[in-house]
């Protein structure tokens, strides 16, 4: 995303008309910091099938630690009939918003 799209994309997460959804693992997160507002929910559980509890019709912007993830669980959640899923990148371009 580029830095216009991603400060457009944290307003709206920030305004609540959309999810923040960190797939990172909990040591990750420890690791790093999150987001309060994020709903969390590990990649492995995508990989055991599983998806978070939102209507499909939900804006969702997914972060990890990198971006690479995130692409592969917004495409992922777009077969499964989510239909606006976005990868924000990496939590570090989160952070450099929140300055």
């Amino acid at each position: 995303m580029t830095k216009k799209e991603l400060q457009a994309a944290y307003d709206i997460i920030m305004s609540g008309k959309a999810t923040l959804l960190d797939v990172r693992t909990e040591q990750e997160r420890q690791e790093d910091g999150f987001e309060p507002k994020a709903l969390h929910m590990d990649y492995e559980l995508f990989t055991q099938g599983k998806l978070p509890n939102v209507p499909k019709d939900t804006t969702i912007y997914i972060h990890c630690r990198s971006g690479g993830r995130a692409g592969v669980i917004a495409h992922v959640m777009q077969i499964k009939g989510f239909k606006n899923t976005f990868n924000l990148g990496g939590f570090k371009d989160w952070l450099m918003l929140k300055k």
